[in-house]
């Protein structure tokens, strides 16, 4: 005849052990977890801040080198006439305006203010460009070869920095054919530019200076540039304060979370008549 075996439970020691352990290993597990998402949230940021500073970059390239740009049917512009250095006045051109918003000009030569420098370059507008920085064409009667005067051909373009309405650093533009600014890129933060001078017409910068230091704009052949970009969400454990040098400038950027970026580059001006 078999007989039962008694089997014994567990104690009420190895119980609580057991839950410590269950609790210690689900900790460990959420720690894994949040710490992998800062670091998928930490990284997106990172890519996005990238990119940012990437596309903000392309298309201050793709305005500033164009600045001078004549086209084959008219004679060139001055080479003070390629950048905005003072207060600019609307032409008329059939019953039309090159310039929408004059006010959004004025005094648009600064050096290092709170949000760093501000550039502003001017092109004649035809068939093959005839769009500002914001997108807006310019009147085909405005054009090069239209009713307009040349001075009606001008097409304006100014960068600088500022914040958006969701308090976020941005790179901005006003354009001769817009009445507002318009956004070019998000979380940049300070902007510094830097005039390449031709002292002899030999065709090689003999030397970067400020917009102050430049006597003559005829002298510009390339324009050297760097943004400070931050990411859009705070995304380090601890804040942290950090100098960055800006070609010229040092910045120092504010006690907080967020990553940041330095990025440069040389723009060759294309049309230059020294």
């Amino acid at each position: 005849m078999n007989k039962w075996q008694q089997q014994a439970g567990l104690t009420l020691i190895e119980m609580m052990i057991a839950m410590v352990l269950g609790i210690l290993l689900s900790v460990g597990t959420a720690t894994v977890y949040f710490s992998s998402q800062r670091a998928s949230l930490a990284q997106g940021q990172y890519l996005a801040l990238e990119d940012n500073g990437r596309v903000a970059l392309e298309i201050l390239t793709q305005i500033i080198e164009h600045a001078g740009y004549v086209s084959i049917n008219a004679s060139p512009l001055a080479g003070d006439d390629r950048f905005i250095t003072s207060t600019i006045a609307a032409a008329s051109c059939g019953g039309q305006s090159n310039v929408l918003d004059t006010s959004l000009f004025n005094n648009k030569k600064t050096e290092n203010s709170n949000t760093g420098d501000s550039i502003g370059v001017v092109y004649l507008g035809d068939s093959n460009l005839n769009r500002d920085c914001s997108g807006a064409q310019l009147p085909t009667a405005c054009q090069v070869g239209g009713v307009g005067t040349v001075e009606a051909s001008k097409i304006y373009n100014h960068f600088s920095v500022g914040m958006n309405s969701d308090n976020i650093p941005v790179l901005n533009c006003a354009g001769s054919r817009s009445t507002a600014l318009v956004e070019i890129a998000e979380g940049v933060e300070n902007l510094q530019v830097l005039y390449g001078v031709d002292n002899n017409a030999d065709n090689q910068v003999d030397q970067y200076v400020n917009a102050d230091n430049v006597s003559a704009w005829g002298r510009v052949i390339s324009v050297q540039l760097a943004i400070l970009v931050r990411s859009l969400s705070k995304v380090k454990k601890q804040k942290e304060s950090k100098t960055f040098t800006l070609l010229d400038n040092t910045v120092l950027s504010v006690n907080d979370k967020y990553q940041r970026a330095v990025f440069s580059t040389i723009v060759r001006l294309r049309n230059v008549q020294l």
